[in-house]
């Protein structure tokens, strides 16, 4: 039963985790421009993540722009150094392994009366612009990202008519600007990261987006793992899942189909809790699993695509193929992964394992459920 305990608890605890992070920013984008004098990194930051009282705080209201606008002048200008103050936490320049200064202006608080850029949602968002003088090469500008609350920073860069992306994770750093000394000669700079860069960082994104962050990734994968706990067929799973998640994934950021975010989420938590039920009644894989299994994963795709769109930036055509194909890599390695996580863990308890298949499905079920009613309701 202690085992059954545990099970529990680590499925309870993920689960408010979830809940806990589900309106939290999870990527901030800045766009990279090169001038001859100074380098810029520009963007919309939203205000609510950058405040120490409100960053990775659920109970705390949301930080709307019109009351923003309506502040005194005094809440204003505190709102602009805090930002600041965190924003210099989190970012760090260095070209050659020597950190640089950089500032940052917020031009929208420039001007009385305040108006910020709209959203959406009606949320505070405010433009900033940081600058660092130009470095002579060669060398790379490296950038590091320093967020305990394991977001994401999108470096977008754009090099004449061509566009490129760069992720950077917490804890972590990219290569933004690589000068070589054959191009100073030539007064040409090189701006977009190396194909293998991009490459790398779009398998990290993919790989991220389920471990840590796709909780309900991860549940559905476990769900497939707990019916059949065999190598054979859980591979021969993962494959048509992720070729299902891989169609819908392209048709959607190709804008051939398009479904509200809302009915995606829901239908996620549907097929997590239909595993899990399904596992209770079902003795083994049949065809019809299979078929649930694809149509499940075309499912999913349309929710790879909503957290990909925003990191694409406007890149269309032949330049998405290597996001695409590079990011579904990434989130295949997530599901081995958690595959052989989970046989690992199995083979102590090799003597229990229809019972840690009856109450594992359960919990996952009940978890589904639980989310179906919070992102239909709640």
């Amino acid at each position: 039963m202690k085992l059954f305990r545990l099970i529990f608890c680590v499925l309870s605890y993920a689960s408010f985790i979830y809940t806990a992070s589900a309106h939290q920013v999870d990527s901030v984008e800045l766009e990279f421009e090169r001038a001859e004098k100074t380098w810029v990194l520009k963007g919309m930051l939203d205000m609510a993540y950058f405040l120490p009282e409100m960053r990775g705080v659920e109970s705390a209201p949301p930080l709307m722009r019109k009351d923003v606008m309506a502040a005194p002048k005094a809440t204003q200008d505190r709102y602009v150094e805090q930002i600041e103050h965190t924003l210099r936490q989190l970012l760090t320049l260095k070209f050659n392994g020597k950190t640089l200064n950089w500032k940052v202006d917020f031009p929208d608080f420039k001007n009385q009366p305040l108006v910020l850029p709209e959203e959406t949602g009606g949320w505070a968002l405010a433009n900033a612009v940081i600058k660092v003088d130009a470095q002579p090469g060669p060398g790379q500008l490296a950038v590091f990202w320093n967020d305990k609350l394991n977001s994401e920073l999108i470096l977008i860069m754009i090099e004449g008519e061509e566009l490129s992306t760069l992720s950077v994770f917490s804890g972590m750093s990219g290569i933004l600007l690589d000068v070589k000394a054959s191009e100073i000669s030539s007064n040409r700079t090189e701006t977009r990261p190396s194909k293998q860069t991009q490459v790398e960082s779009w398998i990290l994104s993919g790989f991220r987006h389920v471990i840590p962050m796709g909780l309900d990734h991860i549940l559905f994968i476990l769900g497939l793992f707990l019916l059949a706990p065999r190598l054979k067929p859980l591979l021969g799973q993962s494959l048509l899942f992720t070729l299902a998640h891989s169609i819908t994934l392209a048709l959607v950021i190709f804008g051939v189909i398009h479904f509200p975010a809302k009915w995606v989420e829901v239908l996620i938590a549907v097929s997590i809790a239909w595993i899990g039920i399904e596992n209770l009644f079902a003795k083994r894989i049949n065809t019809s699993r299979l078929y649930l299994v694809f149509g499940f994963g075309l499912i999913h795709g349309m929710g790879f695509a909503e957290v990909l769109r925003g990191k694409l930036g406007d890149l269309s055509g032949k330049a998405l193929a290597l996001p695409l194909v590079s990011f579904n890599i990434g989130v295949e390695l997530a599901q081995a992964t958690l595959l052989i996580c989970a046989f690992i863990i199995l083979i102590p308890f090799r003597k229990w394992t229809v019972s840690i298949q009856n109450i594992g499905s359960i919990l996952i079920a009940l978890v589904a459920l639980f989310w179906i009613y919070q992102r239909m309701f709640a």
